[in-house]
């Protein structure tokens, strides 16, 4: 009987563990997509400057949870967003609006699926 309750304690553990990662992958990637819109909306007032200052921040915030993403999610999803990262800022610099709206919107929706992948859904599970 013992050993029946230390395994249901490790299930709840597990399960525990895993809500918590979906939470917080849910929370970081939907502050991330916050600040994008931001700077999306002021690179469309033509303030360049300061999209670019929201975005490699945003970068900064990325790369500063490297541990975590490379720990708990799949690395070609967060090499991929890594990549877009940089493509993203690339236009910026280049204040190309077409193209930087376009590799913009790519950043979120990769941002979305990332945190969509750690859900518990029923679709997940299978």
């Amino acid at each position: 009987m013992k050993r029946l309750w230390i395994a249901a304690a490790l299930l709840g553990v597990m399960l525990a563990g895993s809500l918590t990662n979906a939470w917080y992958a849910q929370s970081m990637t939907e502050g991330f997509n916050r600040r994008l819109e931001q700077a999306q909306s002021l690179a469309r007032e033509e303030e360049w400057d300061r999209a670019a200052k929201i975005t490699r921040a945003v970068y900064e915030d990325w790369q500063g949870r490297h541990f975590y993403l490379h720990t708990v999610m799949r690395h070609s999803d967060t090499d991929q967003i890594l990549r877009t990262f940089r493509s993203v800022m690339q236009y910026l610099d280049l204040q190309e609006m077409d193209q930087y709206a376009a590799a913009n919107a790519d950043l979120m929706t990769q941002l979305e699926l990332l945190a969509e992948m750690e859900q518990s859904s029923f679709t997940n599970v299978l």
